[in-house]
């Protein structure tokens, strides 16, 4: 009768309670398991287009730092390491990609018209944020063998920058250029490297060919664009850099890209 009150007989009682003690106690003693790696997530297709994968690169380093060849002056500037911070937004076939690119100012020194010295600092200041395609791969035997990495991505990212000028001297004496001397229109830069997106992995050299538009701002007491457009404006120049991953996926520092 105890059934119909409700009661549970202790005959059922007791193998009832060791069996969630057990449950309990095989759930507490698990291992958790360890986070994918990105690789594991492209392959598993856990990173979705609306997230991305998040990466950095240091741009320049002690083997090859950026510098760009001014081809109407015969002149290299070189630039201090920067870093590009970007995210692929999808990983099936060529996917978008978005960045950031920052590079310090650098102060440079060239010689015009072939004979007169001239110093200055030069910014390069992004227009918008760099766009383009990366196809991943992965396999550190197949595709990423080039970068020895189980997954790379063989990119085409273009980058706009205007070129500011300021500090400028000529022969000594201050060419007042004011606040405001830079391209009228921003500067194409684009960017085509097989890049690794795993550790451990090695510095990818980057090159690209480009022009340099007119400038536009320059001169307080007189207009200097002319000059400074004649000086430095043209097709022809170069820029070649070193690209080392600093980080890849959302996980924490130093090879995570998260906070």
């Amino acid at each position: 009768m105890s059934v119909m009150t409700g009661r549970v007989p202790r005959a059922f009682l007791l193998p009832a309670v060791l069996g969630l003690g057990a449950l309990s106690l095989a759930s507490a003693s698990a291992e958790p398991a360890p986070a994918p790696t990105p690789a594991q997530q492209v392959e598993a297709g856990q990173v979705t287009a609306a997230a991305g994968l998040p990466f950095g690169f240091y741009v320049g380093d002690e083997q090859q730092a950026t510098t760009s060849h001014v081809a109407k002056l015969g002149s290299d500037i070189t630039f201090p390491q920067g870093r590009f911070d970007g995210s692929l937004l999808g990983l099936s076939g060529k996917v978008p990609i978005t960045g950031k690119l920052v590079i310090p100012p650098t102060s440079s020194y060239f010689v015009s018209f072939r004979f007169m010295p001239a110093t200055g600092t030069v910014e390069l200041i992004p227009d918008g944020d760099a766009t383009g395609t990366v196809e991943v791969k992965t396999g550190a035997t197949t595709n990423c063998k080039a970068v020895g990495t189980n997954l790379c991505g063989d990119s085409d990212v273009t980058n706009k920058v205007f070129i500011k000028l300021s500090n400028v001297k000529v022969d000594g004496k201050a060419l007042d250029v004011g606040p405001n001397c830079r391209t009228a229109q921003s500067v194409v830069v684009n960017i085509k490297a097989l890049m690794p997106l795993g550790f451990p992995a090695p510095s990818v050299r980057a090159t690209s060919t480009f022009s340099t538009p007119g400038f536009t701002g320059c001169g307080v007491r007189e207009d200097l664009s002319p000059l400074l457009t004649g000086l430095v404006s043209g097709p022809g120049n170069t820029l070649v850099t070193n690209l080392k991953l600093r980080c890849v996926g959302s996980g924490p520092p130093p090879n995570g890209c998260g906070a």
